[in-house]
């Protein structure tokens, strides 16, 4: 038998053994890594965001040295009376929650096709319309953000998808993607978070100076110029943080593109209905319930084959606009706030201006919003094809943004009242379309996301239906 000694000298050379094998396995492992990302990379066929790729370690160490950040914590340690040291610290504190981790291959690796497969899953994905021609005549050396309104937590893959063969794009994401695992998976995407409603200067300073970093060095961003998610549907007003921060980044040529979102469900539609009716929040526990048994369901329906997708999610890319012409040439960097403000609001409603314009308008938003026009409580349904036929061809005579499914208006009526009645949003009874009252804030949800865009049409009144000719023109089901 082997004695003790022998145990003893089997166990550490046993141990020797794992950790030589942990070692050369994390260099192969590493080398496999680089080799898949080297190929990834010159796959892509575009630039990739120089602060993106930037190791964070490197980025944090380059922020912390900043002439402009050391400059702002001297004048807070006067300002405040703390010392030194502990701002530092807060400012290095800062920095690793705000400097995102970007995985190349998690990105395009694998992150592509996931955020494909999920969205054309639930949604028809489509691109309404683009102004094609000018996007490609920006310079390639100018610094694009991408301004977006913001209807669903699903934008930013949508945006994403969208653009993912032509350029990688890093958002600013809110605090609500801060828990596991979706901090780490906007990190890995490129995107940097931001706090809302913090007031500490010190954080802003950083915040700033990171952001405005990304912007000199010609980063594409996504920002969603409302700041937040709406709750009745309506366009929010714009917000000023980070477009301040990003006109007084000095870029060579900074050029923002409006993005219109709009989508035939927005899957967290209850929940914001229920925020802008002023009721109380769901607790975490009982929000994680409620989403639990929702996927059940949905997987439950695909499973058994009559899992229905939730319509179309559309995105409209409108004209390009440059920093320097919608400022005329004044250079905020030279101005304090209260000068610069009137000049940051002025060019903050002109991005949202460009974006209420490009917002599409899907089947749902159109039957929604033709349906509230009609005033009729319960019509028919070939009352309100009718009159929703006079609003897309109003619409279309004056170019809005619609998204016509196989360009029918008799298909968009189809697609759109399909998706109401299967939602229970409008039932189908004896022939007329009734609203169930608890449903009518989120039709209305669905109608004010329009509402801007077809709220100035004039349409010829409504015809009452012949009650005579309702068996005839009436179809049971569609």
């Amino acid at each position: 038998m082997m004695s003790r000694h022998g145990w003893w000298l089997l166990a550490a050379a046993g141990l020797t053994l794992l950790l030589l094998l942990r070692r050369v396995g994390r260099r192969v492992f590493r080398r496999w890594i680089w080799r898949q990302a080297l190929r990834t990379r010159r796959e892509l066929g575009f630039r990739l965001n120089p602060i993106t790729v930037t190791r964070k370690q490197r980025l944090k160490a380059e922020l912390l040295a900043d002439p402009d950040l050391s400059s702002r914590v001297a004048s807070m340690v006067t300002e405040t009376g703390r010392d030194e040291a502990s701002l530092l610290a807060d400012v290095s504190l800062y920095l690793d929650e705000i400097i995102p981790n970007f995985n190349l291959i998690t990105t395009y690796g694998f992150g592509k096709q996931l955020a494909g497969w999920a969205l054309r899953t639930c949604y028809r994905v489509r691109i309404g319309r683009s102004a094609e021609a000018a996007l490609n005549r920006i310079p390639r050396d100018a610094s694009v953000v991408y301004v977006m309104n913001h209807r669903s937590n699903a934008d930013y893959l949508l945006v994403a998808f969208l653009l993912s063969s032509r350029v990688s794009i890093s958002y600013a994401v809110g605090e609500w993607a801060r828990v596991w695992p979706l901090e780490r998976l906007f990190r890995s995407f490129g995107s940097f978070f931001v706090r809302r409603r913090f007031r500490d200067p010190l954080y802003h300073a950083v915040l700033e100076r990171y952001v405005q970093r990304a912007v000199a060095q010609g980063t594409t961003q996504g920002i969603f110029i409302e700041g937040g998610l709406s709750r009745d549907g309506r366009l929010q007003g714009p917000k000023l943080g980070l477009l301040d921060y990003m006109l007084r980044a000095g870029a060579k040529d900074l050029v923002f593109i409006p993005v219109g979102i709009n989508y035939d469900r927005v899957v967290e539609d209850s929940n914001l209905v229920r925020e802008a009716l002023g009721k109380p929040r769901r607790s975490p526990l009982a929000l994680l319930r409620r989403t639990s048994l929702w996927l059940l369901g949905l997987i439950w329906r695909g499973a058994t084959g009559r899992f229905h997708r939730f319509g179309y999610a559309v995105a409209n890319f409108g004209q390009p606009i440059h920093a320097r012409a919608a400022l005329e040439g004044v250079d905020l960097r030279a101005l304090d706030w209260e000068a610069r403000r009137p000049l940051l609001e002025a060019v903050a409603d002109s991005l949202l201006r460009a974006v209420s314009t490009e917002v599409p308008i899907p089947p749902v938003a159109a039957v929604a919003w033709a349906f509230r026009n009609l005033g009729a409580e319960a019509p028919g349904r070939a009352q309100l094809r009718d009159h929703l036929l006079d609003v897309l061809a109003a619409a279309q005579e004056r170019n809005l943004p619609l998204y016509l499914p196989r360009g029918s208006f008799q298909r968009t009526f189809e697609v759109g009242l399909r998706v109401l009645l299967l939602r229970r949003i409008l039932v189908a009874q004896e022939g007329q379309l009734l609203l169930p009252p608890h449903k009518t804030p989120l039709l209305d949800y669905y109608a004010h996301s329009v509402e801007h865009l077809l709220g100035s049409l004039r349409l010829p009144r409504p015809k009452a239906p012949d009650p005579s000719q309702r068996r005839h023109t009436d179809r049971p089901g569609i």
